[in-house]
């Protein structure tokens, strides 16, 4: 199984599992086929996602996506990016301190004459 197949599988495995337990909360039923299509356009739109991540991150020339680029990505979907804002927030907020090397103090190789 390749990789791509790999991840289709999981996002159908794990869309089946978000369906079900919203049909059992709002007393519906999906049909087999609506879930295929439901996982379909979830995959492509993860597709669409890191694409757009992927032209933020270079546009701003760095070698690495940041929390700048997924608000930029939900910029559009008020309630998305509340949330996305409300996560960000707190991750920042629980961020252990980094220490700079930079202030750390560096020791003169001494070299002994004998």
């Amino acid at each position: 199984m390749t990789t791509e197949q790999k991840v289709r599988q999981v996002i159908l495995n794990t869309t089946k599992t978000i369906c079900n337990e919203t049909a059992e909360n709002l007393a519906l039923k999906f049909d087999p086929d609506a879930l295929d299509l439901i996982a379909e356009m979830v995959y492509r739109q993860m597709g669409i996602y890191a694409e757009d991540l992927e032209a933020f991150q270079k546009h701003a020339k760095r070698t690495q996506v940041t929390t700048d680029d997924v608000k930029l990505l939900v910029r559009r979907n008020a309630s998305l990016k509340k949330h996305i804002n409300a996560k960000a927030q707190f991750i920042m907020e629980n961020k252990p301190v980094e220490v700079s090397n930079a202030n750390k103090r560096k020791r003169k190789a001494t070299t002994s004459t004998s």
